[in-house]
């Protein structure tokens, strides 16, 4: 029995600067890839207080403001998902 294969997400190297937004206010970060899913993210260094789980949203230069989830943590880097499809992916269409 064949499997059907898995569609891999397209990612796009992306570096441009970012604001991470969270109950208690805001930081400054770098994108490092974008997909029609989600983004990467590299934080600053002197971060570690953050605890990525508050984050609640994404402004991402020249591209837009996005609600999001956390998906994964590996040191000074996460990855966000987008937390609706529909309009992220109509802005990053025209972005894209």
């Amino acid at each position: 029995m064949s499997q059907m294969p898995i569609e891999e997400e397209t990612r796009i190297p992306l570096r441009t600067s970012c604001t991470l937004h969270y109950p208690s206010g805001n930081l400054a970060a770098e994108t490092f890839n974008i997909s029609q899913k989600g983004v990467g993210i590299d934080l600053p260094s002197g971060s570690q207080w953050l605890n990525p789980a508050t984050i609640q949203s994404i402004s991402i230069r020249e591209i837009g403001v996005f609600d999001v989830s956390v998906r994964w943590k590996r040191g000074n880097r996460i990855g966000l998902s987008f937390r609706s499809q529909a309009p992220a992916q109509q802005t990053l269409d025209a972005y894209l």
